[in-house]
C-alpha cells in the first residue's frame, strides 16, 4: 500500500547492513470488484462477475491498481533492490460492465442499446534498482532508480455500441478499436509468423518483451518532535519501450448476429482495419502520497493519495505502546476502513470497505520487514 511512512523515516546507524522486504498495494474500482480485474484488463468480458445498472450509462467509471514488492539490501546511504510490479488503469462505462457481465453469466440483455467504452493501461514487470538516501537536519530524502523487464502489457481502447435490431432477434456491435498488446484478447489474433501456405489466424509475429525505466522520490520533514510530513512519489519519471508489439487499429463491424433461443448472446467480432505492429511507448501515471503525522493529546495522522487523476484522502488516530503503534483510520471516496500495526522492524496495514475482500471495491495492503546487523 502506498499509505505508509517511507523507510527513510527510520534512521539507520552508520556502518550497518540492512535487509528489508516490503509489499505495497492500492486497488480501487468503481462498480466491479478489484479482485476480478487481476486476471486481465482486456477483454472487456473479464472485468468482473458483478456490475450495476446506471442512470447515466455513457458516463465513465474508473479502476486502478498499483502493486509493488521490494527486496532491499542496504549499507549506510546506499540500497540495491529487486522489485516486481503489477499496474493497471482502466476507464469504462457502466454499460460495458453490465453487458459483458450478462455475456459471462449467460443472461439475456434487458435493453436495446449499450454504450461500450473501455480504455486500459496494464503493465507487469520485474526489475532491479538502486537508491540513495540522506538528510540535512530535519529534512530527509531518498531517490530510487529502477530498470524493468516487462512480462506483460496492454495499452489501448474500445469505443462502440451494442444495438438490438428492430426485429428483436438480432444485434449489432459497431465501434472503433485501437490498442497494443502482448496477447490479442479482443479479436483472438494469433501471434505466429506467416507461412506458405498461410495458417489461419496468423497475421504477424510480434515480440513479447519490453523494457522500462522509472524514478521514485521520497521526502520527509520533521517540523518538531511531534509533527512530520512525508511525501512519496512513485514513477515521478517512467518510460516503457517495446520494439515490435502486436497492434490492432480499425472498426468493429459485427452485423445481424442472432440471439440464442434463450435470449443469451455470443459476440464474434468482425473487424475492418489493420495490424500496424511495431514500436510502442507507454508512460504510467505517477502515484503521489503525502502523509502528516503528529500528536495532539494522542497520535493523529492524515494522508492524501493521488493516482491516475483520482484523489483519495484519509485520516485516523493512533496509540503507542513502547516501540509499537496501532492505527485506525478511514479513507474518503473508497469508504475503506484502515487498520495498521507498526514497529521499526515490522509493519502491517490492511484496509477495505468490506470484510468480504473477494467482492471489495477497494483493497489497501502494506507489509514490511526490516532487519539491521
Amino acid at each position: 500500500m502506498l499509505l505508509s511512512v517511507p523507510n527513510l523515516a527510520f534512521a539507520q546507524e552508520e556502518d550497518t547492513y540492512q535487509i528489508s522486504h516490503s509489499l505495497e498495494s492500492f486497488s480501487y474500482s468503481e462498480i466491479m470488484p478489484v479482485i476480478q480485474t487481476f486476471g486481465g484488463v482486456i477483454p472487456i468480458g473479464k472485468i468482473g462477475k458483478q456490475a450495476s445498472f446506471s442512470e447515466a450509462p455513457e458516463e465513465g467509471r474508473h479502476g486502478l491498481t498499483h502493486n509493488k514488492a521490494y527486496l532491499n539490501f542496504s549499507r549506510n546511504n546506499w540500497t540495491v533492490f529487486l522489485a516486481t510490479r503489477y499496474d493497471y488503469s482502466i476507464d469504462f462505462t457502466p454499460d460495458a460492465a453490465q453487458l459483458f457481465f450478462l455475456d459471462r453469466s449467460e443472461r439475456p440483455v434487458d435493453k436495446d442499446e449499450y454504450a461500450i467504452y473501455f480504455k486500459a493501461q496494464h503493465i507487469r514487470a520485474n526489475g532491479v534498482g538502486f537508491a540513495y538516501d540522506n538528510n540535512f537536519g530535519n529534512f530527509s530524502y531518498k531517490i530510487a532508480a529502477s530498470y524493468w523487464d516487462v512480462g506483460y502489457m496492454e495499452d489501448g481502447e474500445v469505443d462502440g455500441t451494442f444495438l438490438v435490431n428492430d426485429d428483436g432477434d438480432t444485434f449489432e456491435v459497431t465501434g472503433e478499436i485501437d490498442y497494443a498488446y502482448f496477447d490479442d484478447a479482443v479479436l483472438d489474433r494469433k501471434n505466429c509468423p506467416r507461412t506458405d501456405p498461410p495458417k489461419a489466424g496468423c497475421h504477424g509475429a510480434w515480440v513479447t518483451d519490453g523494457k522500462g525505466y522509472s524514478l521514485d522520490v521520497f521526502l520527509a520533514y520533521q517540523f518538531s518532535n511531534n509533527w512530520q510530513l512525508a511525501v512519496s512519489i512513485y514513477d515521478l519519471y517512467n518510460k516503457f519501450e517495446f520494439e515490435h508489439l502486436g497492434k490492432t487499429s480499425g472498426q468493429l463491424d459485427t452485423r445481424t448476429e442472432v440471439f440464442n433461443d434463450d435470449g443469451t448472446f455470443d459476440i464474434n467480432p468482425s473487424f475492418i482495419g489493420s495490424y500496424p505492429d511495431g514500436a510502442h511507448k507507454l508512460d504510467m501515471s505517477s502515484q503521489i502520497n503525502a502523509r502528516l503525522d503528529g500528536e495532539w493529546g494522542l497520535p493523529l495522522w492524515s494522508e492524501v493519495y493521488v493516482s491516475d487523476g483520482k484523489t483519495f484522502p484519509s485520516f485516523g488516530i493512533g496509540y503507542d505502546i513502547q516501540n509499537w503503534r496501532i492505527e485506525a483510520g478511514y479513507q474518503l471516496k473508497t469508504n475503506a476502513y484502515i487498520f495498521s500495526v507498526k514497529h521499526p522492524v515490522v509493519h502491517f496495514t490492511l484496509g477495505s470497505e468490506t470484510t468480504d475482500l473477494v467482492n471489495a471495491q477497494a483493497i489497501i495492503l502494506n507489509f514490511g520487514l526490516n532487519y539491521q546487523f
